[in-house]
């Protein structure tokens, strides 16, 4: 395979051990720069890291086996999280057994897997990884009782020495060495060595994939009585609630966020087929999440798909509506009266805590957490097996004489994200 096609090394870690990819993006850059300064120019071999690698819509699964099949040292990232992580035990496996083929064909022995405390591993430490040394007296103690991120945040010294070491440990092992490369490698069929992974790993009636759908305007074309261009592009795909964006897209987000939940996804744009798609998606045994720009669903050609499956009510379908508080043109309470009409029937278990499957006013800070607990619940329902019932199809029932709705959860319980502006905190208050 061409020297181009080959990453420096993959940097191996758990999504779940650093959400915000602030110490993570850190030290993959840290390591980088170290390396440069030792000569190395990782430019035509450049590093992989999956967030920064990855493009939306890419076969992640399969690029990922590519990369771990033609890397030339791998850096893993240890932690509690790690060993819990489906996919970072096959990263692990498909690496090591590429570095015992090398050692089968040579007898040499080539430390081109390079573990690392990222976080203290507490209780019992699986065979495969406590069979590698993870600590040398120079990187200091600190460095092993008390991890890497951990030294980053408070130690700024014993983490450029722990750094400048892993540095000439990765630059040996890529520089000198030539691993056996595995052409298409399949990741899918690689056995995950971390007896802890079945924790984390979908089980049951799931097949770990989640389907996504959008339901946003676009730049050339916006709803009616939005005026702001900057949350819009060329497709409903290029939606970007939150401005500026942290991700290039909501979408790009998503998927994200769903692959550090250790599942796949796929992602399209609602039309007239979303209420068959939901019904094919539950057959499969699959939850789906709709992103819906609260401008967009009040009118053509959202309105009547979203309607559809407001009053069908799909058990493992979750819905999402991202808000940003500086968007005042979306703190009108008109806006949320439409929208109301439109989940007429979803609308009052809007924010439940008891429910978390119909979500609105989501703002930039709490999107990942209440997307990731979307994808748990539906998951959950799919793998006890126990989908409920769906709600009967036509007009509310009248409510019946004596029974009241019960109120919204008091402010300290409310699931609202903070900061909004008055008139979106709770539109209606009055259900």
């Amino acid at each position: 395979m061409p020297l181009e096609r080959e990453s420096y090394f993959f940097l191996s870690y758990a999504r779940q051990d650093d959400r915000d990819d602030v110490f993570v993006s850190r030290f993959y850059e840290d390591l980088v720069a170290e390396l440069d300064r030792l000569g190395e120019d990782c430019s035509r071999q450049k590093p992989f890291r999956d967030v920064e690698r990855l493009a939306l819509g890419a076969d992640w699964e399969r690029m990922l086996g590519r990369e771990v099949g033609h890397c030339r040292a791998m850096v893993a990232l240890c932690s509690p999280a790690y060993v819990h992580s489906l996919y970072c035990g096959k990263e692990w496996a498909a690496f090591q057994a590429r570095v015992e083929d090398y050692r089968e064909r040579t007898d040499i022995d080539v430390r081109a897997l390079i573990p690392l405390v990222w976080a203290p591993l507490r209780g019992p430490v699986p065979e495969v990884i406590s069979r590698y040394q993870f600590f040398e007296p120079e990187m200091g103690r600190e460095y092993v009782e008390q991890g890497l991120m951990s030294l980053m945040r408070g130690d700024p010294t014993a983490y450029r020495r722990a750094l400048r070491l892993i540095a000439k440990r990765v630059q040996y092992a890529a520089g000198l060495f030539r691993l056996p490369t595995v052409k298409e490698l399949d990741l899918g069929a690689v056995r995950s060595p971390f007896p802890a992974q079945g924790i984390m790993a979908p089980t049951g009636r799931s097949t770990g994939h989640v389907r996504l759908f959008v339901a946003a305007g676009a730049a050339d074309a916006l709803p009616a009585g939005r005026l702001r261009h900057e949350y819009y592009g060329r497709s409903p795909l290029d939606w970007t609630p939150y401005h500026p964006p942290v991700h290039p897209t909501v979408a790009h987000r998503a998927q994200r966020v769903i692959l550090e939940e250790e599942y796949t996804s796929s992602i399209e744009v609602v039309d007239d087929t979303l209420a068959s798609k939901l019904d094919e998606a539950m057959r499969e045994n699959q939850p789906s999440v709709l992103l819906v720009d609260p401008w967009a669903a009040r009118e053509a050609p959202y309105r009547a798909p979203l309607s559809d499956y407001d009053r069908q009510n799909h058990p493992v379908t979750g819905v999402l509506m991202p808000f940003h508080p500086s968007d005042d043109e979306s703190g009108d309470g008109g806006l949320w009266d439409d929208v109301r009409q439109v989940f007429r029937r979803n609308w009052m278990r809007r924010n439940d805590p008891y429910d978390r499957l119909f979500r609105v006013l989501v703002d930039k800070e709490h999107f990942d957490d209440r997307l990731a607990e979307m994808v748990t619940v539906a998951q959950s329902r799919l793998m006890e097996n126990a989908v409920p019932r769906r709600l009967p199809s036509g007009p509310p029932a009248p409510p019946m004489p004596g029974l009241n709705v019960p109120a919204q959860p008091p402010p300290g319980d409310r699931d609202d994200p903070p900061g909004l502006p008055p008139s979106a905190e709770d539109p209606y208050d009055d259900d």
